[in-house]
């Protein structure tokens, strides 16, 4: 899948390049056209005005210097030479007819118009003009035609990268989910729903801060009821004794199974008072239950009892 994704982002960008120079050509075809037009136009200019005895060697020379341009590019006018043999070809005709004509107009000015084939010629010299400017059109015409080609492919080509990066996109966000239920599995305990005896275990490996607190609950007579009253009804024992702890625990704080009887709340930026009345609120939860009566001894700790006393140590030694 990435060597497929990798040659086509190559072949995109070959495309890419492709199309920028097919453009830059278009451009340049267009002037093409336009100054093809132009030595049509000007050249008709320059034979009425010699017919009326006006010298016009200045547009003669101007007219030239097109068809030169024409033939052979020309960055003065930025003019490109077409790469098309017919239009080559056509205008290597029109130059070589244009010199005659440049007689004719030399005999213009000596006899007079009406004594040459002044009107003759620049009737023949107009219609190579309209055939190269023809020419010239259908090559333009033909490189828009492969540059519409050209980006037929690259739209295709980015969909086929999209369509890949989305499916590549899609597969990460199913690996990502896969990896998260499995560290949830590694970390849930099925019975119950919490968390269970290795995340019990990661959160007392924390280092001891300020405002912290562990209590520890153990339900009784776990054992007596699974012997006595079978393990259905110990399991809902469990259940229900796990179900009112997270109640009667602040949302934000840690509530997890340890082992078979055993459960752990864990507080952070607490007071004293908030991890009593926490207790007080899991008390009141498992007195509600109306599913199987509940019974368990808890006892908690609380982090600055501990760095109290530290302290205290350190003053009466000295330190």
């Amino acid at each position: 899948m990435r060597i497929l994704m990798t040659a086509l982002t190559s072949l995109l960008i070959v495309l890419i390049l492709i199309i920028i120079l097919m453009v830059s050509r278009i451009q340049g075809t267009a002037r093409v056209v336009n100054y093809a037009g132009l030595v049509r136009g000007k050249t008709q200019r320059i034979i009425k005005l010699e017919d009326a005895r006006m010298p016009q060697d200045d547009m003669i020379a101007d007219v030239k210097g097109y068809i030169k341009g024409l033939r052979f590019g020309s960055e003065e006018l930025d003019l490109v030479s077409l790469d098309d043999k017919a239009f080559q070809a056509k205008m290597e005709e029109l130059d070589a007819y244009f010199d005659t004509l440049k007689q004719e107009i030399d005999l213009v000015r000596q006899v007079g118009y009406e004594n040459t084939s002044i009107i003759e010629k620049s009737e023949i010299f107009f219609n190579l003009c309209d055939v190269a400017t023809g020419l010239a059109e259908s090559y333009s015409q033909r490189i828009a035609t492969r540059l519409k080609q050209f980006e037929t492919l690259t739209v295709i080509d980015i969909v086929i990268l999209v369509f890949m990066i989305l499916y590549e996109l899609l597969k990460a966000l199913r690996y990502a989910k896969a990896n998260r239920e499995l560290k949830s599995k590694i970390y849930l305990d099925e019975a119950t729903g919490l968390p269970n005896k290795n995340k019990c275990e990661e959160i007392l490996t924390l280092e001891a801060e300020q405002n912290m607190s562990i209590c520890v609950f153990d339900l009784n007579n776990l054992r007596i009821i699974d012997n006595q009253q079978g393990h259905e009804r110990g399991n809902l024992y469990i259940n229900s004794f796990a179900k009112n702890l997270r109640k009667g625990v602040d949302e934000n704080q840690f509530v997890g199974r340890c082992g078979g009887d055993e459960f752990i709340a864990f507080y952070k930026n607490v007071t004293k008072e908030d991890v009593k009345r926490n207790l007080e609120n899991i008390k009141k939860e498992c007195t509600k239950c109306s599913e199987i009566p509940l019974s368990y001894p808890a006892g908690f700790a609380y982090s600055n009892d501990f760095f109290k006393i530290n302290n205290a140590r350190i003053v009466l030694s000295g330190r």
